[in-house]
């Protein structure tokens, strides 16, 4: 009769790893000559192909595939004191759940040596400011993480990522100040003016911050930025969900307009529903040349166009304010036209917002990517972009379906403009990378341009004809669902 074997939980075996109390003499390890003498770069390579060896995560007992992950991770690096010594200087990246961790403490987590990047998180909070914060904050919850960051040597960590983290205040960075170079810090309700504006007077080297908006960012704010923080170049807003009893939209402003000249790069992010909740916005100086509000909602026509713009990504329904044409400095636009609530939007208004961007593009810029999801006569489309044929370096052009197409605008409907699209592929000579969402003939990879190095297609492995021309082409060949 078998003996019924008992394996230990991953509790357990956490508690062995990470519990600086646990004695190296009770650890059964293994003695063979091959643990001891393999070379250290055959053994990297061996761990990493059977677990993500620079990053460890610590998350909630129902993520399986993670708890795995973790689980191989403590049966190696209890085989053997070298094993153990290699993993751990292996790490560089942990993401740690609070609500993961024994007893919800952060006491029982020791970090890697070579830490630097590090993300915390508290999935029992992460929507504090929906929730009355007070209410939720007790002794109960308390999970020593202002202590944790203080008291262990994070001396190697640069980007640091805290997300409903009830608990922290800025107190707890006081002995990274000079080594952080990124930093977010979102839905962490115990951060106040004073103590971010006294916080942000510290961290010199920061160049990159994520942070909430609803009663950060004050004109007082953005001068400490701009006299304290030199390196500060990119920023990133999150604007939070304010609940309403009433069914009343709530307009939030976004204020841009005393954004620090240091920042290149602005990124504005919304959280959560759409249906009631807009934003509108000052306009931003003419310094910035990045802006992202694909992930916002914006009324139409309120948000400005700086005039040196390179990098633009946009959704709908949003449309600037200020422009017929955008800037001829543009290198990288990226337009999606999809409509999350299909039911409330006609036909005719996804097409006009897509004609709306076509007769936005340039005459003439250096444009080298384009990522363009949109309703759209893909004749029209193609013969915008066939413009910046000497230039582009990356295509993404995806025409989507309407229930209500119009055939004529396609000469074969069920290939979406596939003849049109190929015609002005030829003509890319300097394409490096190609997403294409139409089905491909064998010989339509010998017209492609020369420069074509990376080509996504829609399940084209079958096709192995099409995939050894492509090869012999010096074209590397990619799933594309595979990549979203």
């Amino acid at each position: 009769m078998r003996r019924s074997t008992s394996f230990p939980t991953i509790s357990q075996l956490r508690s062995l790893i990470f519990n600086k109390n646990t004695s190296p003499k009770n650890i059964n390890r293994c003695k063979t000559n091959i643990v001891q003498n393999l070379p250290v770069e055959i053994l990297v390579q061996i761990f990493d192909n059977i677990i993500p060896l620079n990053s460890m995560r610590i998350c909630d007992e129902y993520d399986d595939f993670v708890n795995s992950c973790e689980v191989i991770r403590i049966l190696l690096r209890l085989t053997c004191k070298r094993w153990n010594r290699i993993i751990i200087n292996s790490i560089n990246h942990a993401s740690l759940d609070i609500y993961g961790i024994k007893k919800r403490k952060l006491e029982y987590v020791v970090p890697p040596p070579g830490l630097r990047k590090l993300d915390i998180i508290d999935s029992r909070h992460l929507h504090a400011y929906i929730c009355d914060p007070p209410v939720l904050y007790s002794s109960v919850n308390e999970s020593g993480i202002n202590r944790w960051l203080t008291k262990n040597e994070l001396k190697h960590v640069e980007k640091l990522y805290l997300h409903g983290c009830l608990g922290f205040s800025t107190d707890g960075l006081s002995s990274l100040y000079d080594q952080l170079i990124e930093l977010s810090i979102v839905n962490c309700p115990q951060v106040t003016v004073e103590s971010l504006s006294s916080m942000l007077m510290k961290l010199n080297n920061l160049e990159s911050l994520t942070i909430n908006t609803d009663k950060f960012f004050t004109f007082k704010l953005y001068e400490i930025i701009d006299r304290f923080l030199p390196k500060l170049n990119n920023l990133k807003l999150l604007i939070p969900f304010v609940s309403r009893l009433d069914r009343n939209i709530v307009i939030q402003l976004a204020d841009l307009q005393h954004l620090p000249k240091s920042i290149a790069d602005l990124s504005i992010i919304q959280q959560l529903p759409y249906d009631d909740h807009v934003l509108t916005s000052t306009p931003p100086p003419d310094t910035l040349k990045r802006l992202d509000v694909s992930n916002c909602f914006f009324l139409n026509n309120i948000f400005d166009i700086p005039r040196y713009l390179t990098h633009l990504t946009v959704s709908y329904p949003t449309l600037p304010r200020n422009t017929i044409k955008l800037p001829s400095t543009i290198e990288y636009l990226n337009v999606s036209g999809y409509i999350r609530n299909n039911s409330r939007i006609s036909s005719c208004c996804r097409c006009q917002y897509s004609k709306f961007w076509i007769n936005m593009f340039p005459d003439n810029a250096p444009i080298r990517t384009l990522i363009l999801h949109l309703y759209a006569c893909p004749k029209e489309l193609f013969s915008a972009i066939v413009r910046y044929a000497d230039t582009l370096r990356y295509l993404d052009c995806r025409i989507l379906l309407l229930n209500t197409i119009d055939i004529a605008s396609c000469e074969e409907p069920c290939h979406l403009g596939r003849n049109t699209q190929l015609e002005t592929i030829q003509k890319l000579t300097n394409l490096t990378v190609l997403k294409f969402y139409c089905r491909l003939e064998d010989d339509d990879i010998n017209n492609f341009p020369d420069s074509l190095k990376k080509l996504w297609l829609i399940n084209e492995f079958n096709n192995q004809p099409l995939v050894d021309r492509a090869y012999r082409a010096g074209i590397q060949i990619y799933d594309l669902w595979k990549s979203y």
